[in-house]
């Protein structure tokens, strides 16, 4: 069979112009053109064919086997086409497949449509949408590009059963008339019938929803139902409310059988170079005597956050994260927070160019747990970080600028006195700081491949303490004070090469040296940003190992150490590293008691420092593990360690995670900690898995979280069953138990039903 190609111009069909004689009314084996295009149009069409009948006295041309029409972004396939000059319309028979240009596709029995393929009705009618919402009816009309009406339709995104196709689907929606409206990407019904499992559940004499492809639609959300001990059963229907492109409103109601009312509601808008979001909470709560003993034993609660962020240029974005609380509790209680520790409230400003970086943010630290102080919790008014790279080469290397300028306020100071030890984590009042540093290091490869790479800098601390009121004895008397510290040293690396067969190896020699004078003034600043210090491998090789700015190691030193690196070539790598750190001469800062006491017990408060070590695998896949810890110089007792792993195999996951850390008196920690971690999860078929995980605390003999969940997702439906068991880590003995029941109709919507068991 020769297959015929032929390309369809113009407006109006070509047969009055052809000789009757070559075109009788029967299958001609040769190619042929009419025309198919509107009159004011030049859309090239293409069609192909096994055979093209013409039929001159009907004025009709048909394309029969196999036919395939193109036509601008539409394709049309089918088993028989046929084009009729006088309706102007096109009727395709047979295992009808239309592509639209929007990737909607359209299968049917018989269509007929108009030959720009914008009206038509259709019968045995099938449409699948590129995000495979799919429609079917017994009969349909396109009414014009954007109308298409289903009568006796079927809505639903699940795929057919493939052993049984004519098998209902896991959820679908018949009507009597379901009408598409493909430019606002709506769907509307008329007396519909919601079924699940073949069950009818649901009859309503309207509904309408946006189809998949719309993100943004004005409609009911996800609605939440549950029961929590102080609140009692609860109920919320969210409705978002698209006002415009730019802007949308959602209201969120939610009523509790024993507080009332809580009413929220949230506006976003976004602005063209950004967007910013507005969320306000409030309840008038009917029984506070729920919350009795914390801070939410009040008739009035609520809250008011906002987050945004714009970009001002291409270098420079401006945001803010904010959140004003009637108290500490009230979005822990409520479930309108899922970090239920803090929350960190920041305005800031962001600049980032190819060799340098700003950052200047204020900051206000709202607390969450009735244990704690707001007051002693520093407001920062602001944070400025600036740092720039030299443009060209200083001195043949690399040269860096560091500024930081830190102004804050404390209303009132937390104290505490352990093993004859006085901790002072904060001072009261206001106080700034600014620290300027200029760096330099430059890399050399000498011969053998050993790199050599000498540094310096040179930095300087001013501190402006105007209020001390409350201030410990220790603290400068000055209202000024300043601090500066020089530095230069040098780092020496020799990675050696070994291969043996597919395995490469590195061993890489690790040495360096660190001149500095001793620290001063130690104990007599505030210490606010360098209170955590965790010695381990990351900071072995660190010329200041204090975290923040406030401190400043001093002192000459040496650390050295090896790094072991195996590379094979399935993929696997194992990656090491072992060393410790030695106070040459001088001071050592960490064995100085500042304010809060920061350093002693770190394993770098003796002249020789703890040994540190690391270890790593990876598979470059599925398969990761990780242990590093601090051994004691003197004992190799192990003072703190970790060891994570995490792997995939088929259809089973997981991880397991171990933690140690001894006890630090000076750091106000008096117990040994250990800490074991775990995830799993199997999907034990195509759509359902199960999951849970656990943190347990092996010293108090007791879980810290567990959980496990059930979960079933496919391509239309998803369902999960959890439970959540938490213990409250301040006062270890509240206890948070929820189950919580989860359901997704794709394209509709879902729902949450949670449980909030009676604690302990």
């Amino acid at each position: 069979m020769v297959r015929l190609r032929a390309f369809l111009l113009g407006s109006s069909l070509l047969l009055p112009l052809l000789p009757a004689a070559l075109y009788p009314a029967q299958a001609q084996s040769l190619t042929s053109s009419f025309g198919l295009a509107k009159p004011d149009e030049q859309t090239r069409m293409l069609v192909e064919a096994d055979q093209m009948v013409y039929d001159y006295d009907r004025e009709r041309v048909s394309a029969v086997g196999n036919v395939q029409i193109y036509y601008g972004e539409y394709a049309l396939q089918a088993d028989k086409v046929a084009y009729d000059q006088g309706s102007a319309r096109l009727v395709a028979e047979g295992n009808v497949r239309i592509t639209e240009p929007d990737g909607n596709i359209v299968t049917a029995n018989y269509v007929d449509i108009t030959d720009d393929f914008r009206t038509g009705f259709v019968r045995s009618l099938r449409v699948q949408t590129p995000e495979r919402a799919r429609f079917a009816a017994d009969r349909a009309e396109r009414q014009d590009d954007d109308i298409t009406v289903f009568d006796k339709g079927v809505y639903t995104t699940c795929e057919p059963c493939r052993e049984n196709p004519k098998k209902s689907p896991l959820w679908q929606i018949k009507a009597s008339r379901i009408i598409y409206n493909a430019k606002d990407k709506m769907v509307y019904y008329k007396a519909a019938k919601f079924e699940f499992l073949g069950v009818p559940l649901l009859y309503t004499p309207y509904f309408a929803h946006p189809d998949p492809s719309r993100k943004r639609a004005s409609g009911f959300l996800t609605p939440k139902v549950g029961f929590d001990e102080s609140l009692g059963y609860y109920a919320s229907t969210p409705y978002f409310w698209a006002l415009s492109d730019s802007y949308d409103l959602t209201l969120a109601p939610t009523y509790y059988s024993q507080q009332g009312f809580l009413s929220t509601a949230i506006w976003r808008q976004h602005m063209g170079t950004g967007v910013y979001k507005i969320r306000g909470s409030g309840i008038f709560q009917n029984d506070p005597d729920a919350f009795a003993g914390t801070s939410g034993e009040q008739d009035f609660r609520g809250a008011i956050d906002s987050t945004g962020e714009f970009n001002l240029s291409k270098k420079w974005k401006f945001g803010w994260d904010v959140s004003v609380l009637s108290d500490k509790r009230f979005l822990r209680d409520y479930e309108l927070i899922e970090d239920s520790e803090d929350k960190r409230s920041t305005i800031y400003l962001t600049g980032q160019g190819e060799r340098n970086y700003f950052d200047a943010r204020a900051n206000y630290y709202n607390i969450m747990t009735d244990n704690l102080s707001q007051s002693e919790q520093a407001v920062i008014h602001p944070s400025v970080d600036y740092s720039a790279y030299s443009k060209q080469p200083l001195l043949g290397g690399e040269g860096r600028l560091q500024v930081n300028s830190t102004s804050l306020t404390r209303d009132s100071r937390s104290q505490d006195t352990v093993g004859g030890v006085t901790r002072t984590d904060g001072v009261m009042g206001t106080y700034m700081r600014t620290s300027v540093e200029a760096s330099w290091k430059r890399r050399f490869v000498a011969p053998g491949g050993q790199l050599i790479t000498p540094f310096s800098s040179l930095r300087g601390d001013v501190y402006w303490m105007p209020s001390k009121s409350g201030a410990p004895a220790a603290l400068v008397d000055e209202d000024t004070a300043f601090r500066g510290m020089p530095t230069i040293g040098i780092d020496y690396r020799l990675p050696i090469l070994a291969t043996a067969g597919n395995t490469s190896h590195i061993i890489e020699p690790i040495g360096q040296v660190i001149l500095r004078p001793n620290e001063t003034r130690i104990g007599e600043l505030p210490n606010d940003d360098a209170q955590s210090l965790i010695f381990d491998d990351s900071i072995l090789f660190d010329p200041n190992k204090f975290s923040g700015y406030d401190r400043i190691e001093g002192g000459s030193r040496a650390n050295v150490g090896f790094q072991y690196r195996m590379q094979m070539a399935n993929g696997w790598s194992v990656n090491a590293l072992a060393g410790r750190s030695f106070q040459l001469s001088g001071v050592n800062s960490f064995s100085q008691n500042d304010l809060t006491s920061t350093g002693l017990d770190s394993g770098l408060d003796k002249k020789v420092s703890d040994y540190v070590a690391r270890v790593g695998i990876n598979s470059n896949d599925k398969i990761s593990a990780l242990a590093r810890g601090r051994f004691d110089a003197k004992t190799a007792k192990l003072k703190y360690g970790e060891v994570a792993a995490s792997g995939t195999y088929k259809r089973y996951s997981g991880s397991l995670g171990y933690t140690y850390a001894d006890k630090r008196p000076s750091a106000g920690i008096n117990e040994i900690r250990q800490e074991i971690t775990s995830t799993a999860a199997m999907k034990f078929d195509e759509y359902w898995q199960v999951s849970g995980a656990t943190r347990f605390d092996i010293e108090n003999n007791a879980f810290v979280s567990s959980a496990v969940a059930l979960k079933y997702d496919d391509e239309c439906f998803a369902i999960s069953l959890s439970y959540s068991n938490t213990r409250d880590r301040y006062t270890d003995l509240t206890t948070d138990q929820t189950v919580r029941l989860q359901f997704d109709f794709k394209s509709l919507g879902g729902g949450e039903i949670n449980q909030s068991l009676v604690n302990d």
